[in-house]
């Protein structure tokens, strides 16, 4: 029995090994083609299989036992059935060379190792499954050992293979255990570093780092697209004597090198530059040091910003400003005069009458207390807490003659702006200026900013998506699914005879049916990341991410159906329409956004040709 434990451990040990090996070379494993990524997997873990089959125990001449179908089952659970046929073919060709009495059942095993993985991996339905599917299959795994040794003990009459009960059962569920954790952590740990580069990689900041000599070590997609390169792999290696005219490049090395022998980095350093077109824009910049483990420099890291649209705005602002404050400094404003001790020395009308409600105790001698515990009782000004309006009173009363510029707003809905300064012998005065206008206009730009950013993304009629915002979308999604390996459909429709039913119905029949299409195409779109769109006219396009052809087929048809059954509700006639399917897959057919339209565009005219109110999917490039 010691020498069935030892063993085992031994195995436990080899597992451990192919499990540090794998998750090591997790992250270069993503970087590769699917096909690639899966047989390098399949190898790693049938080598791993192999690898305990070096070690295992012999319970009797010809028949052995090891966890080489934890490992076949971790490596099906985590990367799917090409992954667990390879691991099978591998380890089940050793046993077979081995040979014995117990192949058979030995190649039985593995093979009902591998469709534990593939079942339990069925039921998780997630590429980073909870960890309580972990424990799941080491259950099914230490199941499935106490069926081979029952088989064998009862069936085969191999008596000796009782032995296995407890160290088998407890070494493959901590095998199963240990390799499957293992991988899930890797997992994470593999998706958060892509989160993290995709983040970086899309930033709209310039982000870059180089070394010691000023040659960039990495960019940002923001950075290689600002100077003329369309991956940021080809920008490493130069320098700025490469990328600009000679004096800009030498003002930024022999920066770069001060802030690298200093130690010190430059923050929010603003400047204001003449690009490639002749256009002055503004940008903000920060550099740091980077230093080694050893304390030595190694490089520096930076970030640009381009706030050029910012500075214009802020520039709006201010003569905005400006010209407020001319038109205020000819309007007849409230003033009013406290003495020293707080007491209403002097008041206009207007003063009084920007406070309807407080107005009976705005008179000369009435003290900044009382006026302002009136103001609290009448409920004139909001904001003052309901539970301590003598605290309130007495702290803004502390404040009279202290210099400042506060906003309140009234019960009418009225904004008061009140400026406190300070005059001879310790008095106060109070300017009070009515900027309800200020503050409505205000709310109108930012009203008026968000329609235009809605009016510059959206089609008018229909309520979609633009042609602008489509474009964008696809050539995102697909850099997107590119760089995540997974599929994206594009599909193109277009409404049957349109120019008849326009003819014959009229244009604003013909903008209602278009309405009724794009509702349908809203509410047959369940995930948010599928953007429909009106790609022109009568024709319109949705783009889905993360889809492959067949699921984009059944969304295709689902929303052919339902414009037919919704038009004959809504509209009193049938209106069908032709759809035209193009796939993405970076595996199958490197494309541009250009050729996916073309192949779904050659789609949808196959499917007008075939007859119209149909949906047709493009062949691979």
């Amino acid at each position: 029995m010691s020498d069935i434990w030892q063993t085992l451990i031994a195995n436990l040990a080899v597992v451990a090994l192919f499990s540090s090996i794998w998750s090591l070379a997790s992250d270069w494993l993503d970087k590769q083609l699917w096909i690639v990524r899966k047989s390098v997997i399949g190898i790693l873990v049938g080598t791993a299989a192999v690898s305990t089959m070096l070690l295992s125990v012999e319970i009797v001449p010809g028949v052995v036992y090891d966890l080489r179908t934890c490992v076949v089952a971790v490596g099906a659970f985590f990367s799917g059935p090409l992954v667990a046929v390879i691991a099978i073919i591998m380890a089940g060709t050793f046993r077979f060379i081995e040979g014995g009495s117990g192949v058979a059942i030995g190649l039985a095993h593995l093979a009902a190792a591998g469709l534990v993985g593939l079942g339990v991996r069925s039921a998780a339905r997630s590429p980073l499954p909870h960890p309580l599917w972990i424990v799941v299959l080491g259950a099914a795994m230490a199941v499935l050992l106490l069926t081979i040794v029952f088989i064998l003990t009862r069936i085969a009459n191999i008596e000796e293979t009782g032995n296995l009960v407890v160290p088998g059962t407890v070494l493959s569920l901590l095998a199963t255990l240990m390799m499957g954790f293992t991988m899930l952590a890797t997992r994470q740990a593999g998706r958060d570093r892509a989160i993290l580069r995709a983040a970086l990689a899309q930033a709209p900041e310039f982000l870059y780092v180089k070394d010691i000599d000023g040659r960039f070590l990495t960019v940002n997609e923001a950075v290689a697209r600002h100077h003329g390169y369309t991956e940021p792999s080809e920008m490493i290696g130069l320098t700025d004597f490469e990328l600009t005219d000679a004096d800009r490049a030498r003002a930024l090395y022999d920066q770069e090198r001060g802030i690298m022998e200093s130690r010190t980095p430059i923050l929010d350093l603003e400047e204001d530059l003449v690009d490639s077109q002749g256009r002055r824009r503004s940008y903000r910049t920060s550099k740091v040091p980077l230093t080694g483990k050893d304390g030595r420099i190694v490089g520096l890291a930076g970030m640009t910003v381009d706030t050029t649209t910012v500075k214009q705005l802020e520039r709006q602002v201010i003569e905005s400003r400006d010209r407020l404050s001319l038109a205020m400094s000819e309007m007849s404003d409230g003033l009013a005069l406290f003495d020293r001790d707080g007491y209403l020395v002097f008041c206009n009308d207007q003063y009084r009458d920007a406070f309807p409600r407080s107005a009976h105790v705005r008179v000369p001698g009435a003290h900044i207390s009382d006026i302002l515990l009136e103001c609290a009782r009448t409920g004139e000004q909001l904001g003052i807490p309901e539970n301590d309006p003598e605290g309130w009173a007495e702290r803004v009363g502390s404040l009279l003659r202290v210099p400042n510029v506060v906003t309140v707003e009234l019960f009418n809905g009225s904004y008061l702006q009140l400026r406190n300064q300070t005059a001879r012998n310790d008095a106060a005065v109070v300017i009070v200026t009515d900027v309800t206008d200020l503050k409505l206009a205000e709310r109108a730009l930012i009203e008026a900013n968000a329609d235009l950013s809605r009016q510059a993304s959206t089609d008018a009629l229909t309520g979609l998506a633009n042609r602008r915002v489509f474009d964008e979308t696809l050539q995102r999604d697909m850099a997107r699914c590119g760089r995540a390996g997974t599929p994206l459909c594009l599909v193109l429709l277009d409404v049957d005879h349109f120019k008849h039913y326009n003819d014959f119905h009229g244009h604003q029949a013909g903008d209602v049916c278009l309405i009724m299409i794009a509702n349908v195409l809203k509410s047959s779109l369940l995930r948010p990341a599928d953007l429909p769109a009106r790609y022109g006219g009568e024709e319109f396009a949705v783009i889905l991410p993360d889809t492959g052809l067949q699921g984009a087929k059944a969304v295709a048809e689902r929303i052919r159906m339902s414009i037919a059954e919704t038009s004959k509700c809504e509209l009193g006639t049938e209106v069908t329409v032709s759809l035209g399917i193009a796939e993405y897959d970076l595996g199958k057919s490197p494309s541009t956004p250009e050729s996916l339209i073309r192949r779904a565009d050659g789609a949808l005219y196959s499917a007008k040709a075939a007859g119209r109110n149909r949906v047709m999917a493009a062949t691979a490039e």
